[in-house]
């Protein structure tokens, strides 16, 4: 599976710094993204998306709110969305904050640029098999 087909990430951090890293890495790996700061702008991102997003990249803690509270606004507007948390926080505590709300990974900072684009393939090649094995059935 080419690159191409990875569609487009959103990520939402309010640090300019990792929005622009994450960005940086996306980008090396083929993968097209959309970086905002603030969960209203996510919201305007996603109302006018035409299905090109297929995943988001959604840190924990949000200056005007909390991620795992947005993430449940998120996944009205699609639940086939691969979405990983990204912290500093320990796993432990992002998994505790998160409780039995479906994500597909947790990205701890700091993190290797080579396993978050490993991660981010695999979690879209996945979602797209399921999404064509229910579609298939």
């Amino acid at each position: 599976m080419g690159n191409s087909s990875l569609g487009t990430f959103l990520v939402i951090d309010d640090d300019e710094s990792l929005r622009t890293l994450m960005n940086l890495i996306l980008s090396s790996a083929g993968i097209n993204s959309i970086c905002v700061e603030t969960s209203n702008e996510a919201l305007s991102v996603l109302e006018e998306d035409g299905g090109t997003i297929s995943g988001i990249l959604l840190d924990l803690n949000l200056a005007n709110s909390r991620g795992e509270d947005f993430l449940d606004q998120i996944l009205t507007f699609n639940s086939d969305l691969v979405v990983f948390m990204i912290s500093g926080c320990l796993s432990e505590e992002i998994e505790e904050r998160i409780g039995d709300r479906a994500i597909d990974g947790i990205i701890t900072k700091p993190f290797q640029t080579s396993e978050l684009i490993q991660l981010v393939r695999d979690a879209v090649i996945k979602r797209q098999e399921l999404i064509t094995s229910r579609e298939g059935a």
